[in-house]
Parts: structure tokens; sequence; C-alpha cells
């Protein structure tokens, strides 16, 4: 199936000839998967689209709107391709059109994030930043006719924004009859604003399972998302993308040092934004292991990215010679950068459910999950002691989200005041040895020379 519009290339290797015949860069349609709120399908719509072209030959390149991890790993899933995220909080503009550029694609999905003008790094914002036109998604299980008041209402209220928001088509979620559909296509006609898919009842309730690798939301079937697709016009979504020109693809060489960086990479562990990883990856060797079943592996240095340890801590806690191999590699100077659920990895022990479990014991802390977040969003912070990511005096943008509080020894020491979010206590970033424990999850953009202060600790470290 081709939809009208002939992919350049079919698997996953680089366009081949350029649309626009320039060597110097390749043209691709793209577009955003927007929505009204929160929980109106655009995930499942924009799965469905991955799923759909991927199968059909075409090169999709997926970004996802904000800083969140779960979403980006079920489009990976599917394209097999990095998927990023577009954060104007954390990488500010130029940051945004970095990882655009990355889109060595035929076809740009950008999943939105939120309601379309929700937030400091708002999907309509992003949109707008990349030229990029809303395909924007309403739950109509309630209603026919007000689907378009309420498309209306969002196309009219960009007025009254910042931003030049374009949307170009409507998809309906959790509709009913055909007679159900009629009605929506109809009151959409009258606003100019066609009907470019929808998602039925029927399909949504019965698309819904657990078992995501790595998150604990919903996934939907391999086989719910071809019926998905199935019920989009997707040469209509398609057309109404915009061309977005990007360079074309260079191969080079990098000038990695003899380091090696462990990366920890399981289920428990899997939060990590792509761009960190390569940039780490341009400068030294990663090694992935899994810290549910393996002993440290030779390295120079340590990324403990977050995830669930407590849904794993059991294993974690069993597994005490990797424990005592991180303790001991830390008492001797091994640089670690450890977010969120590194952190509580890190930590002397872990308090679930009653259940007091040992873990690394490299942080004076310990650590207690509640039931409520405690805290999501960006956040912002100073940095008042000088660590294995930067310097004292600069600030780091990030985002943070856990369920957990972390209880730190009276005489811990900080690297972080907090000027926007919760952190511990309105502080974070723990330090202790040349290790850096908190719970900000920070880009590799936010930080003024990337990965080089602690790349250039894991050097000595390797010298010692």
């Amino acid at each position: 199936m081709r939809w009208g519009y002939e992919p350049r290339t079919a698997g996953l290797g680089p366009p081949g000839k350029a649309i626009n015949e320039h060597p110097a860069c390749c043209v691709v349609k793209d577009f955003v998967i927007g929505g009204t709120r929160t929980g109106v399908g655009k995930t499942t719509i924009t799965l469905a689209l991955l799923k759909g072209l991927s199968d059909a030959g075409y090169a999709v390149q997926s970004f996802k709107v904000g800083p969140g991890f779960v979403d980006a790993q079920r489009h990976e899933s599917l394209t097999g391709r990095p998927c990023y995220n577009l954060d104007a909080f954390l990488m500010g503009e130029a940051g945004v059109k970095r990882e655009l550029a990355k889109a060595q694609a035929d076809v740009v999905i950008i999943e939105g994030a939120s309601g379309i003008y929700t937030g400091s790094s708002s999907t309509a914002r992003i949109a707008e930043m990349v030229g990029a036109p809303i395909i924007l998604t309403v739950d109509a299980s309630a209603s026919s006719e007000s689907v378009a008041a309420t498309v209306l209402g969002f196309v009219q209220y960009a007025a009254h924004t910042p931003y030049d928001v374009r949307v170009v088509g409507a998809i309906a979620t959790r509709v009913g009859s055909d007679k159900h559909i009629g009605d929506i296509r109809k009151a959409l006609e009258r606003i100019g604003i066609p009907l470019v898919g929808v998602l039925r009842r029927d399909v949504w309730e019965r698309s819904r399972h657990p078992g995501q690798p790595c998150g604990r939301e919903p996934a939907v079937t391999d086989p719910s998302l071809v019926a998905i697709c199935e019920d989009l016009d997707v040469p209509s979504i398609l057309a109404s993308g915009a061309e977005l020109v990007v360079p074309a693809a260079v191969s080079g060489c990098f000038d990695r040092a003899d380091l090696t960086i462990g990366v920890p990479l399981d289920a428990a562990f899997c939060f990590y934004y792509r761009s960190n990883i390569e940039a780490l990856e341009r400068s030294a060797r990663l090694e992935f292991f899994s810290p549910l079943r393996e002993r440290l592996p030779r390295v120079d240095g340590l990324y403990i990215g977050g995830g669930f340890p407590e849904a794993h801590v059991q294993r974690l806690s069993a597994n005490a010679a990797l424990l005592n191999d991180i303790h001991v590699k830390a008492a001797e100077g091994m640089p670690m950068i450890a977010e969120g659920g590194g952190l509580v990895y890190l930590s002397r022990s872990l308090r679930v459910n009653g259940a007091l479990h040992t873990l690394a014991g490299v942080v004076p802390a310990e650590v207690r999950t509640t039931d409520n977040v405690q805290a999501l969003g960006h956040s912002e912070v100073e940095i008042v002691r000088d660590c294995v990511i930067a310097g004292r005096g600069e600030r780091l943008r990030g985002h943070e989200y856990h369920r957990s509080v972390a209880e730190p020894d009276r005489d811990a020491r900080f690297a972080f005041n907090m000027i926007r979010g919760t952190g511990i206590g309105g502080c974070d970033g723990i330090v202790e040895y040349n290790v850096l424990a908190s719970y900000q999850h920070v880009h590799v953009y936010s930080l003024r020379h990337g990965f080089d202060a602690f790349l250039a600790a894991a050097q000595r470290y390797s010298r010692s």
C-alpha cells in the first residue's frame, strides 16, 4: 500500500535520493498528532500510523513533544528507529531544530503532549517552531456536532496565543455507529476541517492490554493497530503534511577516547534521552548491562538512568555481587551519574509497601515509595557545588517524575539548589565520592559543555 505518496526508501536505512534533487538536503513530510487533552487517544493514533506506514515500506521518523520516556519507547518498538524528544524548555529552539535535523526519513510524525496549548513546551509551540501542521484528536464518545465546536474553538483560540497554529484535520475517537461518524463529518465540513480518521469505541476497548517492556501503562496490540489504521485516511493525512527540509545525513568517524561507560538497560532501568546516549557514544564505548542479573562489566564510569526499580527491587537487592561491585568502585572514585531510579538504586535502601530492601549504599540516603506522585514536570537548578556534570554557578534544566521520597542523612552534600521543581527538600543532586545522584533527568542540550566533565573524570579514573 502506498497511499499516494511514494517513499524514497524501504526499511531503516537513510534516504537515497532527495526529493528536491539537492545533494545537501532532503525534504520529508511532517505533521503533528495533537489532542484536546490527555487521554483522547493521540498516542494510539500515532502508534497506528507508525505501524501502518512502516509496514507499507515508508521510513518513518517519530518525535515526542515533552520530556516523557514511555511513549518514545513505544514509537521505537514499531519503527526500529530512535525516537527523539522535542522540548523547548529543556533544549531551546536551537535544540529542537537540532533534533529535527536527524529526520532522515520519508515521513516525520510528531506526537504531541496533553492538550495542544498546555505547558511551557506546548504542542502548539513546538508545531510553530518546526512549521508543522496539526491533526487534532478529539474524544467524540458523548458528542457528535459538538466535536466541530470543540475543534473550532481550538482553531480560533490560536489567535489569542503567540503561536501560529494550523489545524488541518481532525480525528474523532471512541465513535459509535456509522451515523455517528457521518454526523461528525458533516459538522466538521461546515467549519472547513476534514475528518481524516476515527477510532471506533469497540476497537478502543478491545485494544487495551498491560505489558509494556519497561513502563507500566497499557499498550496496544499490533492487530489492533492494524485495525485502527484502516479507519484512518492516510492519503489525506500525508497530503496535509508540510515539507520539512533537513540536511542530508553525514556519516563520520568519531574520535572516541579509550573509555568505556556502563549503562544499565533492562526492565528496571530504561529511561534515557536518546541524544544523551548518542552524545556519550561519540566519545566513549558504551557497555549496556542488566542490574537484574549481571555483574558490573569493566567500565570507567556509570550512567544510571531512571525506570521502575521499585517494581523489581527484590531482584535488584538479591544481586548483592553487583551492589558490592558498584559500592567498591564508587569508593575508589569511579564517576557515576544517577537519575531518578538511579538515585533510588544507589541509596542504602528502598522501602516498598513496608518491606525494606538493601541497595548499593553509595548515596547516604534511604528511599521509600509513595502512593502519590511526589513531583512531575519541568525543573531548573542552580549548581552550588562542583559535580561530574557541571561547575558551580551554572544552571541546568531538567524533568522530574517520581513516586518516592528520599530521606538523606543530615550531613549529605548537595550540588543543586532547586529554582523550579521539587527535588529533595528544595535541594537535589547528592554528591558522594565522585558520584552525582539526583531526581532530575537532564538533557545533554541543557549542559553547557555536554558530558565533557563526566568523561574527563572517567579518563582520570581509568588512568589511576
